[in-house]
């Protein structure tokens, strides 16, 4: 039984590996721009539920790399992919929610979409999920919550994030900002899991 035990075993590391390694030629080819191979290493992963190569197809339907641009292919894809946890996916499907491309327009999912991304340290879904604070689109309208995901998007480098959040300074009090830095430390610390005031 403990030798059963043990091929099995075995047999599942070398699968594991053998996936590993066909992600890795799938993404060696798709950053030399060789989509054609990217997609086809990509494409047999993403079959067998392997989230980074879902979202890599997801990508290539997108902008269309190796296959004809489709925008509701490139939801598919994604929507598998997000919904088991890869943030890139959870951004670009909030994106296309809050967008209109490949899904109907739905500024709920694509909140609740770029939320999840955010919280996963994604830094574009920060500052997305900031300007729909700040506009009130598919959540209640915060200023304080907008700024914060703004200063979090913007420690990691995001221009955008940096730019929205110098302009919103203007509008905020001194109590409020010195809140709002409570805030983004209390969200950090807690590794995005403490985000609300």
């Amino acid at each position: 039984m403990q030798n059963l035990f043990l091929v099995i075993l075995l047999c599942l590391l070398n699968l594991k590996t053998a996936f590993a390694a066909d992600f890795i030629v799938g993404l060696k080819a798709f950053k030399a721009q060789d989509y054609d191979t990217a997609f086809e290493e990509f494409n047999s992963l993403a079959e067998t539920g392997d989230i980074r190569a879902q979202t890599y197809i997801g990508m290539m339907y997108f902008n269309g790399l190796s296959v004809s641009k489709n925008f509701e292919t490139a939801a598919e894809w994604y929507i598998k992919a997000a919904e088991l946890g890869h943030p890139h996916a959870q951004y670009y499907l909030g994106w296309m929610y809050d967008n209109g491309k490949g899904l109907e327009e739905n500024k709920k999912l694509a909140f609740k979409w770029l939320q999840t991304s955010a919280k996963q340290g994604h830094p574009r879904a920060q500052n997305n999920v900031g300007v729909m604070y700040f506009k009130g689109e598919g959540v209640q309208k915060n200023l304080l919550l907008a700024q914060m995901w703004y200063m979090i998007s913007a420690s990691k480098g995001m221009q955008e994030a940096i730019e929205n959040m110098n302009t919103l300074k203007g509008n905020l009090t001194d109590k409020e900002i010195s809140l709002i830095k409570q805030m983004v430390k209390n969200c950090m610390v807690s590794n995005y899991q403490t985000c609300e005031k």
